[in-house]
């Protein structure tokens, strides 16, 4: 299944984290349609067409959803809100009792928006593969518990150390929320997932196994029952050397890295797991020489790799137009794809 990764002029894959959103001036000017951002991820007109913005400014291989991790804790029932120079703020909900989240069904409800947005870019999308996305169950508990984007993220270490087998019951549950919501994407017409868990590096050994490679286990589980043939994208960011445990146990086609060593770059070409990442995207941000440069040294580092060109984490909002540009056309020019077969 290698060659449906690749387009078709056999060039090192290309598409980058969050590259539909605020530093491209045609998503400005749509996001001023609307006064909530959660009302533009249920809008499936104005989603699909940011979806397929940089798509038709740069030709990425690739085109992930426009949505956000969040929908989900909003899905269950909890408030969520983005507010400018904030972030976002979730709402006060007590997960103790038994009745706090809504029903599955009533999940899906809330979330239909998404998969209609999903249906339409099926449509428009041509020969491009559509990504479709959820976040990992820790990194959307963080968030719920934390109530919004965190620094130290002492309440969610906290909960989870205290409250171990309230944490381990939410897990569960916004794993399983998580796997009905991929299934979705995957029936509404996306070709590919992928799970985010963007604050895995903030656990212990002990802490990661359950909370991080337990959860990913059953996703990666259940819709490869379903849907063997569909590719599944995980990216554990900041595991460091718990990466390759990672590997060992979740059954991924693809592995997106922030970082990576040579030991588990080894393992991914014996297991035929796709690398993808890892500019920084500060690096991105700033360009210069310095820019050129780690483009060259990742083409390098991922030559005996199968490799997807991408980012160690999303795109920042004042990136330049033109630094991105300016990879795209060193990755397209510079490194002819040859790697694996399908």
């Amino acid at each position: 299944m290698y060659s449906e990764l690749i387009n078709n002029n056999q060039k090192t894959p290309i598409w980058f984290m969050r590259q539909a959103g605020r530093y491209l001036p045609e998503y400005r000017e749509i996001r001023t349609k609307k006064k909530s951002f959660l009302d533009l991820c249920f809008s499936p007109q104005l989603a699909s067409e940011i979806s397929l913005q940089p798509i038709k400014r740069f030709d990425f291989d690739f085109i992930i959803l426009f949505s956000d991790i969040l929908v989900i804790p909003y899905s269950l029932g909890q408030k969520v809100e983005f507010i400018e120079n904030v972030g976002p703020v979730l709402g006060e909900m007590d997960f103790t009792k038994n009745n706090t989240f809504f029903s599955t069904h009533k999940s899906m409800d809330l979330l239909s928006p998404v998969f209609e947005t999903i249906k339409i870019l099926k449509k428009k999308k041509g020969e491009k593969k559509l990504i479709g996305f959820c976040g990992g169950p820790f990194t959307v508990l963080n968030y719920m518990i934390e109530k919004g984007t965190s620094k130290k993220h002492q309440k969610i270490i906290n909960f989870i150390e205290n409250q171990k087998n309230l944490a381990l019951y939410l897990i569960q549950k916004i794993t399983d929320i998580s796997i009905e919501y991929l299934t979705r994407q995957i029936d509404s017409g996306a070709d590919f997932i992928q799970v985010f868990d963007s604050w895995a590096g903030l656990l212990n050994d002990r802490q990661y196994e359950q909370f991080i490679i337990q959860p990913s286990i059953k996703i990666n589980r259940e819709i490869k029952k379903k849907y063997p043939d569909i590719q599944q994208i995980f990216f554990p960011r900041g595991s460091k050397e718990k990466l390759r445990n990672f590997l060992l146990d979740v059954k991924c086609d693809v592995i997106s890295v922030d970082e990576i060593s040579e030991e588990t770059k080894k393992l991914c070409k014996k297991k035929n797991i796709i690398i993808q990442g890892n500019l920084s995207p500060q690096t991105l941000l700033q360009g210069g020489k310095d820019l050129d440069k780690e483009v060259k040294n990742i083409l390098e580092r991922f030559k005996d790799n199968a490799h997807i060109f991408n980012l160690s984490h999303g795109i920042l909002p004042k990136t330049p137009i033109e630094n991105v540009q300016k990879v795209i056309d060193l990755v397209r020019k510079s490194y002819e794809f040859t790697k694996k077969p399908s």
